[in-house]
């Protein structure tokens, strides 16, 4: 039997592409697990709804492991984002052999950007690049492509569900490409608004579908348990619910919910940042006899008076002032802020013999079991690639901007607008932290790279890949 050339090659680029974003987790003998990644291997398995985020993603770790090994997992994700790769290489590229371009730009992220690190973590983190990839080839593919148009809706439906972040994230950056197609490409309004409304509809549905999630497992028909919670606690982490707090418990008549802060409000520093508050055992969070249920107990019985916090502390033009002072700064600053963070030895044998026994061999002689898992090296070339690729992109903004057609512009806003928004949301609903920005910060490498292989292609440049 004569096997065909191509198809060999492409065969062998495909694993290629696949297996330099897991690189991570093959150094580490084991796919890298968070602090929260416990959470997500158990909870899909035992059917508990966590209090601080979806289960979908926990549902999406127990069946694609196949209750086997969380190594599928990984190279799920590192399949889901070559996807995407692939997609870009074919649709905006359009190259000639799309599996080609797509496995260079795959090692070239991989050598120059941190997404195989996310790629290689057993947390949500991944799917922000990829709704938002998903996205713009559901606003811009062409609808006779029906397989694509099938597959990139139900991977949008994931990647929003199986983390809240991704809910405001999508939502703005619609709002924004709708926006500037209006007021900037109206002639392209009309083509594109369908699709904008279509990509509303799925993430409308993903809301709908988390809620009947949660209905089904008898914890109401919400899209969250504890939305506040996390919220209100960006609020006390920057200071504005302390001096919201000072200027008013002296008040007799001030007596709302979440009166009990009043003793705190000269202890507020000792919780430097929104993690401390939200899990240290001496957080106000927890006084009271709700800790006796259980720290997530906690969570739902006081999630009401945090949202009353919240409220209250918007109902003052001082405070609020105070609050969209602090978004625009968190912003700034959580644009520039991403690496690749070390990760501390975690030891969840009790989870992964539970449900993952065929795993505890390798997970127990991983790297990360022993010691902690350090990345300063590619975290230094992810900063690097990244601010070299924004003085790029600019260049091509004032350069080169009317030489690209209305798709390839829509993908550079879309990814410019995904940082900014992430950036935003991230910095004003939780915290300023490497992890949130890093997750979408190599889009930034990966948009350049796509207009330098637009370019070539137009230059009619041929690129060969030998095997």
């Amino acid at each position: 039997m004569k096997i065909n050339r191509d198809y060999l090659i492409n065969t062998v680029l495909l694993f290629i592409s696949v297996f330099v974003l897991i690189i991570p987790a093959l150094k580490n003998g084991y796919p890298i697990l968070f602090s929260d990644s416990g959470t997500y291997l158990s909870s899909g398995h035992s059917g508990y709804v966590p209090v601080d985020r979806p289960i979908l993603y926990g549902i999406f770790v127990r069946h694609i492991s196949l209750s086997w090994s969380v190594w599928l997992v990984v190279i799920m994700q590192s399949i889901l984002f070559n996807y995407c790769l692939f997609l870009i290489s074919k649709f905006i590229i359009k190259a000639k052999n799309p599996v080609r371009v797509q496995a260079v730009m795959s090692v070239a992220l991989a050598l120059g950007t941190g997404i195989g690190y996310y790629s290689s973590l057993v947390i949500a983190d991944i799917f922000a690049s990829i709704s938002v990839l998903t996205m713009f080839f559901l606003l811009t593919i062409d609808k006779k492509e029906k397989f694509h148009i099938a597959a990139l809706s139900i991977l949008l439906i994931l990647s929003i569900g199986v983390h809240l972040s991704h809910i405001p994230l999508i939502a703005g950056i619609s709002v924004l490409v709708g926006a500037y197609l209006f007021f900037v490409k109206k002639e392209a309004f009309k083509r594109y608004f369908k699709r904008v409304v279509y990509v509303a509809g799925l993430s409308v549905a993903t809301l709908l579908l988390l809620a009947t999630i949660n209905y089904s497992y008898d914890v109401g028909f919400k899209v969250s348990r504890t939305n506040n919670i996390i919220l209100a606690t960006r609020y006390i982490e920057s200071g504005i619910a302390n001096r919201y707090l000072k200027q008013h418990c002296e008040d007799p008549d001030f007596n709302p919910p979440y009166a009990n802060l009043c003793n705190y409000t000269d202890k507020f520093g000792q919780w430097y940042a929104a993690g401390n508050y939200l899990y240290e055992d001496n957080s106000p969070l927890y006084d009271g006899p709700c800790i006796e249920k259980g720290w997530t107990n906690c969570w739902i019985e006081k999630n009401e008076a945090y949202g009353q916090l919240v409220k209250d502390i918007l109902s003052e033009k001082e405070f609020r002032n105070d609050f969209f002072a602090l978004a625009v700064t968190g912003t700034l600053k959580q644009f520039f802020t991403f690496d690749q963070t070390h990760l501390i030895p975690l030891k969840l044998e009790h989870v992964i013999k539970k449900y993952y026994v065929d795993d505890l061999y390798q997970y127990q002689n991983s790297t990360q079991y022993k010691e902690t898992l350090r990345f300063e090296f590619s975290s230094i070339v992810e900063v690097f690639v990244f601010n070299i690729s924004l003085v790029l992109l600019i260049t091509i903004f004032f350069k080169y901007w009317g030489r690209l057609n209305t798709t390839e512009k829509l993908f550079i806003l879309s990814i410019f607008m995904c940082l900014i928004v992430n950036s935003f949301t991230t910095a004003t609903l939780s915290n300023v932290i490497p992890r949130y920005q890093g997750r979408v910060s190599f889009l930034l490498p990966l948009a350049v790279m796509t207009v330098i292989f637009r370019f070539l292609k137009q230059k009619k440049h041929t690129i060969k890949i030998e095997p």
